[in-house]
Protein backbone atom coordinates (compact mmCIF):
# COMPACT_ATOMS: atom_id res chain seq x y z
CA UNK A 1 0.00 0.00 0.00
CA UNK A 2 2.75 2.50 0.71
CA UNK A 3 4.52 1.84 -2.99
CA UNK A 4 1.30 2.86 -4.47
CA UNK A 5 0.95 5.56 -2.45
CA UNK A 6 4.58 7.12 -2.95
CA UNK A 7 4.67 6.45 -6.62
CA UNK A 8 0.88 7.89 -7.43
CA UNK A 9 -0.37 4.80 -9.17
CA UNK A 10 -3.91 3.18 -8.16
CA UNK A 11 -5.03 -0.05 -9.07
CA UNK A 12 -4.45 0.24 -12.73
CA UNK A 13 -0.93 1.19 -12.96
CA UNK A 14 -1.34 4.94 -13.67
CA UNK A 15 -1.92 4.32 -17.00
CA UNK A 16 -4.88 7.12 -17.75
CA UNK A 17 -6.00 7.50 -21.49
CA UNK A 18 -3.19 5.79 -22.94
CA UNK A 19 -4.59 2.65 -25.29
CA UNK A 20 -4.01 2.01 -28.97
CA UNK A 21 -3.36 5.37 -30.51
CA UNK A 22 -1.72 4.48 -33.87
CA UNK A 23 -3.40 0.87 -34.82
CA UNK A 24 -6.87 2.50 -34.93
CA UNK A 25 -6.47 3.19 -38.41
CA UNK A 26 -4.94 0.14 -39.59
CA UNK A 27 -6.69 -1.94 -41.56
CA UNK A 28 -6.23 -5.73 -40.77
CA UNK A 29 -6.69 -7.35 -43.94
CA UNK A 30 -6.08 -4.44 -46.30
CA UNK A 31 -6.05 -6.23 -49.50
CA UNK A 32 -10.12 -7.07 -49.57
CA UNK A 33 -13.13 -4.88 -50.80
CA UNK A 34 -14.55 -2.63 -48.33
CA UNK A 35 -18.56 -3.53 -48.74
CA UNK A 36 -19.36 -0.36 -47.85
CA UNK A 37 -17.42 1.75 -50.26
CA UNK A 38 -18.56 -0.30 -52.95
CA UNK A 39 -22.23 0.64 -52.90
CA UNK A 40 -21.06 4.24 -54.61
CA UNK A 41 -20.19 2.78 -57.71
CA UNK A 42 -20.73 4.30 -61.54
CA UNK A 43 -23.08 1.06 -61.94
CA UNK A 44 -25.16 1.62 -59.07
CA UNK A 45 -25.58 5.40 -59.84
CA UNK A 46 -26.69 4.51 -63.67
CA UNK A 47 -28.79 1.79 -61.64
CA UNK A 48 -31.04 4.23 -59.72
CA UNK A 49 -31.38 6.28 -63.07
CA UNK A 50 -32.28 3.08 -65.37
CA UNK A 51 -34.42 1.04 -62.81
CA UNK A 52 -36.34 3.81 -61.86
CA UNK A 53 -40.23 3.46 -61.02
CA UNK A 54 -41.20 6.41 -63.87
CA UNK A 55 -38.31 5.01 -66.01
CA UNK A 56 -39.73 2.13 -66.33
CA UNK A 57 -43.17 2.74 -66.75
CA UNK A 58 -41.93 5.41 -69.40
CA UNK A 59 -40.02 2.45 -71.67
CA UNK A 60 -42.60 -0.18 -70.86
CA UNK A 61 -45.59 2.11 -72.48
CA UNK A 62 -43.07 3.03 -75.60
CA UNK A 63 -42.24 -1.07 -75.70
CA UNK A 64 -46.04 -1.92 -75.54
CA UNK A 65 -46.73 0.97 -78.30
CA UNK A 66 -44.09 -0.63 -80.47
CA UNK A 67 -45.38 -3.95 -80.10
CA UNK A 68 -49.00 -3.08 -80.70
CA UNK A 69 -47.91 -1.20 -84.17
CA UNK A 70 -46.16 -4.02 -84.92
CA UNK A 71 -49.10 -6.56 -84.88
CA UNK A 72 -51.42 -3.60 -86.15
CA UNK A 73 -49.05 -3.73 -89.12
CA UNK A 74 -48.82 -7.25 -89.58
CA UNK A 75 -52.30 -8.85 -88.61
CA UNK A 76 -54.35 -6.14 -89.20
CA UNK A 77 -56.31 -7.65 -92.23
CA UNK A 78 -56.95 -10.85 -89.86
CA UNK A 79 -60.50 -10.95 -88.41
CA UNK A 80 -59.54 -12.65 -84.84
CA UNK A 81 -56.43 -10.02 -84.54
CA UNK A 82 -58.47 -7.28 -85.13
CA UNK A 83 -61.18 -8.18 -82.68
CA UNK A 84 -58.37 -8.52 -80.38
CA UNK A 85 -56.99 -5.37 -80.39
Amino acid sequence: MDLTVKKGKGRKGGRKGKGKKGKKGAKKYPGLTDLTKRTNTSRTRLGKQVFNKSTLKRVNAKLSALDNRRVRDKFSNQFHYALSQ
